[in-house]
């Protein structure tokens, strides 16, 4: 089902998590803010990890 996640690492940055889930940026970072999606900083660059992507 989510094969072509098999592309992308496990550690996701903020713009393949957009592309995976069609969102734009404002959205991803809401979905962040509001807990909706886990994500971590590594830097100034948002990270998520694919698990927690597939568990929204």
């Amino acid at each position: 089902m989510y094969d072509f996640l098999e592309d992308y690492s496990d550690i996701l940055t903020s713009l393949q998590a957009m592309e995976i889930l069609s969102v734009g940026k404002n959205k991803l970072y809401r979905m962040i803010a509001s807990g909706q999606l886990k994500a971590f900083r590594a830097g100034r660059e948002w990270r998520i990890r694919k698990i927690d992507l597939l568990e929204m």
